[in-house]
């Protein structure tokens, strides 16, 4: 049985709502303000809102660092041969991209992620003494704003452990700096069966929709919060099953009745309930969809939107049409790339469903934009083509995806200084084609300064299709609904175009613009027979190649293969877990924990060879080491401020000088 024991606790922000930079010598500890003051503050229904808007402005001040924990070291980039000004920043990135990240390095800094969270945990502290208080302040509203919080927090958590394995955890706040305390690590598993009880808490409990758009596709709504538990059962079930973890319970305590409960839970029960929760976000986000197109004003679109016969789908037309040359198509110069979900140059659009917002009024930019989008000064990451060629796996169909004009456009000009594939993505470039349309190339064009605005998207429609895709693709179940999904989202990326027949967007019939399906990856397409390295059926695959292109570039690839190889590690054939492994159980018995190294091979030699070439596996095999080196290193200023409390990752326990 696992508990998830909160162990440490930590203060209150300094000026409540000053979420900056905090310099102490603990790290992780923000101490508190005057009680006297903090007492005081919490008097009205607006108290707790102004906390709850930072909590969201906070996150959004982390958001680069998401997205470089969920995608950096993926197969889908490249490092830009260009150097540039900031050439601290290149290095870090080309340091990470061969597989040696280092401690010292700020970007694995979590310090912002946990001040989101205290502010999550300020408001839930606070909320039923200020309900007490306020007379106009209704139970209903408390208990959206209860929802909203406890699962802002959760998910704030889930990128944690995603992005770095164990990492310190509580839902506490303290208003003394006499009882703060130095913390340790807490298990993986045992935060997230934590953050699936709590966002199962209040299920069905946040607003469905809010009275402007904005806010709806910016704020926790049920929708979002069903995305989320779809996405945390996916991966507990991966964890689980690479760890031979076919049943377990979760041992918790209920609030309702104040009693010591328990939870069965199985390993293909997880990927059941992620299908079912799938279901009820896409159901969820159907109606929101329905609901504001009904209304007076909050919102309306006159984008057409398919569903290609899936229940609850709804999907952005492709209007690609035109501009052709030959029998490729040309993607039409239009204000807004990122067409799939976003209604202007910004986003909120109809297939978004939590998308953290950007507002030159608020003067904070999206600064991952200016980095790693486009290709004007400054960008550090090409996209690694010959790994979406691979995922896509059918030339013709490539061609005609838009998805691939848009993410991976071909930098021109007379030097060719910047020759190479670039993503488009977050931009508002105008496209000005040349030369044959075959060859997919595009003049170079400056990113707009609208662009340093663009919001970031946490979840969208297409992506939590594909959540459900990849649970029944591992369950072996319903092999037509996962390529009914499949090609959905393909076809409607495809292209219209004119090769001598006519076919119309609704007239993709028999296979033309499906998904090509992938085989059984396994042992000898690693060419490397020494290393335990389990098969990955096809089907998954498939799934996982879709989600490549569909989600290029939204800080997912990563994060994607880690959940895929701490599925497959063959638990019975790896070497002991150094920490996980229970002391005295050995190898065959009960409760036995590998170390997944057969899970994070089969990511190197199945993956990362399309990005960094067959040769260069070794190396990335050797530096990984096991299923710890899919994991960020630990900020070493949090180490050091422990005093031997937080471990460091093993696999990163040495600078990249030693490794």
């Amino acid at each position: 049985m696992k508990k998830i024991n909160h162990i440490y606790k930590f203060a209150c922000v300094m000026g409540l709502l000053a979420v900056g930079l905090v310099s102490c010598e603990d790290f992780l500890t923000i101490y508190p303000t005057n009680r006297v003051v903090e007492e005081e503050f919490w008097e009205d229904m607006n108290d707790l809102n102004g906390v709850r808007y930072g909590a969201y402005k906070q996150m959004a001040s982390t958001v680069s660092r998401m997205y470089q924990w969920g995608d950096l070291r993926s197969d889908s980039y490249k490092l830009n041969t260009e150097e540039h000004s900031d050439q601290g920043d290149r290095n870090t990135y080309s340091n990470i991209l061969i597989g040696m990240p280092d401690s010292s390095m700020s970007v694995f800094d979590w310090g912002g992620v946990y001040r989101t969270i205290n502010l999550c945990n300020k408001v839930l502290k606070y909320g039923p003494e200020v309900l007490e208080k306020d007379k106009q302040f209704t139970t209903t509203e408390w208990y959206y704003m209860r929802a909203e919080m406890t699962a802002l927090r959760a998910l704030n958590y889930f990128y944690l452990i995603r992005a770095f394995k164990d990492v310190p955890y509580t839902t506490k706040l303290i208003n003394s700096d006499t009882e703060v305390e130095v913390f340790p690590l807490s298990n993986q598993m045992a935060i997230l069966d934590s953050i699936i009880l709590d966002c199962e808490s209040v299920a069905g409990q946040a607003r469905n929709r809010f009275a402007n758009n904005s806010e709806t596709k910016g704020m926790i709504t049920n929708a979002a919060i069903y995305s989320m538990l779809a996405d945390m059962y996916l991966w507990r079930g991966s964890l689980h099953q690479g760890r031979g973890i076919k049943n377990d319970t979760v041992v918790y305590f209920n609030k309702k009745t104040s009693t010591t409960d328990s939870i069965a839970h199985s390993n293909t029960g997880d990927y059941e309930l992620a299908v079912q929760w799938a279901d009820r976000a896409l159901e969820a986000h159907h109606n929101q969809i329905t609901d504001n197109l009904s209304s007076l004003g909050f919102y309306g679109t006159s984008q057409e939107l398919i569903s290609f016969g899936l229940p609850n789908v709804d999907l952005v037309k492709n209007e690609f049409t035109g501009a052709h040359q030959n029998t490729t198509p040309l993607l039409e110069a239009q204000e807004d790339l990122f067409w799939y979900f976003s209604d202007n140059t910004s986003g909120n659009g109809t297939e978004s469903i939590l998308e953290i917002q950007y507002r030159h009024a608020d003067g904070q930019k999206n600064t991952i934009v200016n980095s790693l989008y486009g290709y004007s000064t400054g960008t550090h990451l090409m996209v690694a083509e010959d790994a979406i060629k691979q995922a896509h796996n059918d030339d013709n169909n490539q061609k005609y995806d838009s998805r691939v004009w848009i993410g991976c456009q071909t930098y021109i000009e007379s030097t060719q200084a910047k020759a190479g594939y670039y993503c488009l993505k977050y931009q508002n470039p105008t496209p000005v084609f040349e030369g044959q349309a075959g060859s997919r190339k595009l003049s170079y064009v400056e990113r707009g300064s609208t662009g340093d605005y663009h919001n970031w998207i946490i979840y969208r429609t297409t992506d939590v299709m594909l959540m459900k895709a990849e649970a029944l693709a591992v369950l072996k179940k319903e092999p037509n609904t996962v390529r009914a999904i499949v090609n959905a989202i393909n076809r409607r990326s495809y292209c219209n175009y004119n090769d001598g027949t006519t076919l119309t967007y609704t007239d993709l019939s028999g296979t033309v613009g499906n998904m090509k399906e992938a085989g059984d990856l396994n042992k000898s397409q690693a060419n490397n027979d020494k290393i335990n390295i389990p098969t990955i059926p096809g089907l998954v695959v498939t799934v996982m190649n879709q989600r490549q292109i569909e989600l290029l570039g939204e800080g997912k690839r990563w994060f994607d293969l880690v959940r895929c190889a701490e599925r497959y590690s063959d638990n019975s054939k790896d070497p002991a877990d150094e920490r996980d492994n229970p002391e005295g159980v050995s190898k065959g018995d009960p409760g036995y924990v590998g170390n997944g190294q057969s899970g994070m091979a089969a990511v190197v030699y199945y993956f990362m060879k399309n990005s960094v070439g067959q040769q260069s596996c070794g190396t990335l095999y050797n530096r990984f080491k096991n299923r710890w080196g899919l994991y960020c290193p630990i900020y070493e200023q949090e180490v050091k401020a422990s005093r031997g409390v937080i471990l460091q990752n093993p696999v990163w326990n040495k600078s990249r000088y030693e490794q």
